[in-house]
This record gives structure tokens, sequence and C-alpha cells, in this order.
């Protein structure tokens, strides 16, 4: 019987294969689709699978932020094509978006109906070390260690680079200017300022709170620095005009705007100069610590992405990070839980918190608050995507950036709206009642943006989208997006926003008042900007929230970058730059002068260098 039965398993399993059946799963060829929620938006892949490998990834990231998203989510599609896993990584400083390229793909397989498991193997991790010397490692691609970098490496001295993402430029793509005073492009233009004044206007802002010292080097050292960055291929030109409206007529808040090229071109030439300087540049590799030994700064020890660990042996170190932007528990606890629209920087305070353990000290780091947008929309609909958070290109903008009634969360109004003309006011603003507000319109006002409205539309922060539109739908959509609220009555609408109904309509009666005769007795107003009532139902509120850009402030430094500890001693061979070094604002409130961040951030990356040249000798 035994027999039998073998044979008969036998006859079994050769008719399965002669059928075309297999212990096995087919194999698979096609193109197939996954979407999955990103950063900013859905991020596509459409995997080609051929024979049951991925032959290839295409992805969609269109949605997602410039320099980051947009830039590793293609990156990450290669790393699942090379280990055939969707078992990889993330990548630093861009999870939100690699892991939607993961999801996305994940979703594409499931839809190719292939074994999932087969593309789920975990990817051996590198647990080999490696080890360098150099007189100077420079932490971060960003203007405060490009410019630091390329000082050392031009005073001759032997400098490695590392960089926690798959490219250079860190925060400072995201600016587009420069703050200087006394540039050749400002004497050529005829524009009357001059380095006492700007010290002067800085401290006072910041209610002399701020290091007096460290100030006038950095103002001292502006034009001499953007004219150095052109000299070397970022092309730089002086602003002409504003796009914030109230600085019109001030040379120190606009003129001093110097406008550079922070494409890939514009660093490109950078860091050919650093290449043909014989700087080793480490990109995917993140600090994890540094080396200190008796008091001193011996270099740092960081992780690639690879998971092998690099070990840079220097003289000097120059943590230039960039703060904290996209760490979100450090950023709720810096702004007391404010709620914020985070742009999606990749920077979560590896560098801050280092020197921090080697006895430096936070003296003021906090947000960049830059402008507003619409809230995000928490729903999926048709018309969603045109309200998510971000530079929204929807013709709604054109409310977002008008100064019509702003309430608080309980519906008082509590700010003059012409803000809104001011990129760093308008954010501080909206921070002040903690970080979100409404605009509140009628049926008629939207009916004149439809046609056309005489309001004078801001061009601060992201912008408008000016194309033409039916604003009443574009209401509704809003509405079932979620990121508005409508009412027949202004007492319905306050109940449907969650607002206080007494509030709301005292703030309307008020303001109703106030444009019937144009003058605002509450808060000044300008009488042009007191165009609209909120009269004539249906009622609409729209959600905004402030924006931040990433961090500023950070350790306490010297005037030399040089990093003091919390007994005011200098620790040796450690310095910092941009947005990880303290002194140059005062807590949340950024000083409305076009580029101050950037100018500092690119200026005291060039002090730091200057001065770590000076500390090692010749």
């Amino acid at each position: 019987m035994k027999g039998i039965k073998k044979i008969a398993s036998i006859m079994f399993v050769f008719l399965l294969l002669a059928s075309g059946c297999s212990s096995k799963s087919n194999s698979v060829s096609g193109t197939f689709s996954g979407s999955y929620k990103g950063f900013s938006g859905d991020v596509k892949a459409e995997v080609v699978l051929e024979n049951s490998k991925i032959k290839s990834i295409t992805t969609d990231v269109s949605s997602e932020t410039p320099i980051i998203g947009q830039v590793a989510g293609p990156q990450m599609a290669e790393k699942i094509v090379e280990a055939q896993s969707i078992a990889v990584d993330t990548m630093a400083g861009a999870t939100i978006t690699t892991t939607a390229v993961k999801e996305a793909v994940k979703l594409a397989l499931e839809s190719a109906k292939v074994n999932l498991a087969d593309f789920s193997k975990e990817v051996s991790i590198n647990s080999e070390s490696k080890e360098i010397e150099a007189d100077v490692v420079v932490v971060g691609t960003g203007g405060a260690g490009t410019a630091s970098a390329l000082v050392a490496a031009q005073a001759g001295k032997k400098v490695v680079v590392i960089e926690k993402n798959s490219f250079v430029g860190g925060n400072t793509k995201i600016s587009h200017g420069f703050f200087a005073i006394g540039t050749k492009w400002q004497k050529e233009a005829g524009i009357d300022v001059n380095v006492d004044e700007a010290v002067r206007q800085l401290l006072e802002f910041n209610d002399y709170l701020s290091n007096g010292p460290l100030t006038r080097a950095i103002v001292e050292k502006s034009a001499e620095t953007v004219e150095w960055i052109d000299s070397l291929g970022m092309k730089v030109s002086v602003q002409e005009g504003t796009t914030q409206f109230a600085h019109e007529g001030d040379n120190y808040k606009a003129q001093s705007y110097h406008i550079y090229d922070n494409t890939e071109e514009g660093f490109s030439n950078l860091y050919k100069e650093l290449e043909n300087l014989g700087v080793e540049v480490y990109l995917q590799t993140t600090m994890e610590s540094l080396i200190f030994e008796n008091g001193e700064v011996k270099g740092v020890i960081a992780k690639a992405s690879d998971g092998s660990t690099l070990k840079v042996n220097a003289k000097a170190t120059m943590v230039a990070t960039g703060g904290y932007g996209g760490n979100e528990e450090m950023i709720k606890a810096v702004s007391n839980n404010a709620k914020l629209n985070l742009l999606g920087v990749p920077n979560m305070g590896e560098g801050l918190n280092s020197m921090i353990a080697v006895g430096a000290t936070d003296i003021d780091s906090a947000p960049l608050l830059h402008a507003a947008e619409l809230a995000a929309s928490e729903v999926t609909t048709s018309t969603s995507d045109e309200h998510l958070a971000g530079y929204s290109m929807s013709p709604i903008t054109q409310l977002l950036m008008s100064p019509l009634l702003w309430v608080d969360p309980s519906g008082s109004r509590f700010v003059n709206e012409d803000v809104v003309y001011d990129t760093a006011f308008w954010a501080n603003a909206a921070y002040s009642v903690g970080g979100q507000y409404y605009f509140v319109v009628d049926k008629a006002t939207l009916e004149a943006y439809t046609k056309g409205s005489e309001m004078l539309i801001s061009e601060s922060g992201p912008g408008a989208n000016m194309d033409s539109g039916d604003f009443i739908a574009l209401a509704e959509q809003a509405v079932e997006a979620k990121t508005a609220f409508k009412g027949e009555t202004i007492e319905e609408l306050a109940q449907n926003a969650g607002m206080e109904v007494a509030d709301l309509v005292n703030s309307v009666e008020r303001y109703n008042k106030m444009v019937e005769n144009k003058k605002d007795t509450d808060y000044a107003k300008s009488s042009k900007s007191l165009m609209y009532p909120v009269s004539e139902g249906p009622y609409y509120a729209f959600d905004c929230r402030a924006v931040f850009l990433g961090t500023i402030g950070g350790v306490r430094v010297s005037e030399k970058l040089e990093v003091i500890n919390q007994d005011g001693e200098v620790i040796k061979g450690l310095y910092t730059g941009g947005t990880n070094a303290g002194g140059y604002y005062h807590g949340e409130g950024y000083p409305p002068y076009e580029g101050l961040a950037s100018g500092f951030t690119w200026t005291s990356g060039k002090i730091a260098g200057e001065s770590i040249v000076k500390y090692l000798g010749e």
C-alpha cells in the first residue's frame, strides 16, 4: 500500500506540473502603481516587474518639498530596486517622503499579487568602521558649513565635510536672499546704508538682549562675504523693490536683501571649488557625537546610511547642522505646543544636542516664524489637494494674503491685519494666538473676489495664486475639505467653527462699524484695507496656521564663533554658526530685515572658518 501511495503522490505532482500549476507563484511581469500620503500630498510609485523582479521604479513626488522630498524620493526608489526589498531604511532628513515611497511601492506590489514576503527581506547592515584624520571637520553643507569649509581649504587645511542628506545646501536652499550692508551692488544702485545704523537697529529691535560684538562682526563682514560667494560662482544681485509692501522705502529692511543663486548650479560651483581644493565630502552621513577629551573637541563620530561608522579625528570642528526644525518634539517644547505648519526641513538637532553634551548652553533657540498658510486638509476629497498646507496653488490664497477680518480661535479680532504685508510680523501675530487664526468673509466678499478685488494682495511669504476663480465654489470646496467652516448666520458659523458665539458676533459687529466709518478704533488698520464688511450670509471662516522654516538661535558663542561653555569659557576646537549659534536674535521675534537669517548663516560660517585657520596656525 505504501508503494502505491508513493506512486500516486508522484503522479499527482507530475499532473500539477503538466497542468501549469506549481508550488511556487507564477512569474509576474508588467507595470503596477501605488499611492501613499507623503509630507505635503500623495506620493506615487510606478513599479515595473519583469519575471517577478523589480526592474525599475518611477516616483511622482511633485507634491513634496523641492530640496528634500523631491530629491530623496527617486533616491529611495533606487535603493529599493538595488536591494529588491522594501525593507530598506528610510533616508535621514526625508523620513516622511521616503516612508511614503516604500508604502506606495508596497501597494503596487500588492496589486501585482506577488508574494510580498519575497520583497520584504531584511537588508544587511554594514557594521564596519572607518577612521580618518583631518585638520578640520565640518558637519553640514548649508551656508555656514560651506563657507567655513571653503575658508579653511583655501588656507591649505585638510578639510573633511559630512552631510546627513544626499545633497548639499541644507536649509540655505530654501532661502533666496542675503542681508548685507555696504556691498558693491548697493553702492552702484545708490542705496544709502551703513554698518553703524544697521547694528543700532538690530540691537534695538532685540531690546539689547542680543550679543553686541557678534552683531557688529556679522554686519561688518556681510558685504565681504556676499561678494566672496559671488566671486566663487554663486551669482548675486541686490533686490529691486520688495515683495513685502510694509518695507517699501526702507533701505535696511528691503534694499539690503541680496538675491543669490540657491539652485544646484549655484551650490555646485562652490563644491567644485572644494573638490579642487581636495576636500572630502561624505553624504548621507549623520553626526552622532563629538569626540571630547580633556576639555577639548577633537572631531566627530558619524553614522553612514549603510550603517557603517565614520570617525573623523580633527584639530578643529565646525558644527553647522542647521538647528532642529525637523524635530517635532523639540519644536513643540520651544513653541509651547503652538499649532504651526512645519515646512519639513530635515534638521533634528543632532549638532545642537552634541554641543550641549560637551558643555555648551542653548541661550535662545526658537522657531523661525515666517508667514502663514491655509491649514492642512484632514479628509480625502476630490478637491482637498487644492487646500493642503504649504504653498497652495488655489486662488483662495488671494483671501489668505488679504487684510480681511482675522479672529483667534475664540472668535475675537486680535491684530491689525495689515501685518500680512510683512512676513515676520504676520507670523508673529498668528503665533500670539497659538499659531492658529481664521479669516472671516461673507458671500458678498467672495463675489467681489470672483469679479477681481481691488484689495492690495500681499506678495510676502508664499505669495498668492492670482488666477481668476469662482470664490464661492472654492469656499465650498474648502468647507468640504474641512479647512473652512460655513454658517448661514454668524452664530451658526461660530458654532460650526468651535468659536465663542458672543465673541465672534461682537467682533463682526465692531468690524462692520469700522468698515462703515473707514476707521479702525482697535488696531489702527489703514482705511484702504477696511474694504469689505461681513454682513451678507452665508459666512465662511478659513483655518490658517503660522509657518516656521526651521529654527534660529542656539548656543552661546563669541564674536569669533567659538562655542562658549556654561562657565563662560571657550570650548577648545569647537565652532558653530548659522541656526546653531545664539546671540544674534532674541526669542521668537525674528527681526523684519529681509534675508537676515541667511546672511547670518553665510557670514558666521566665513568668520568661523577664519577663526579656525587662526586657531590652527601655520
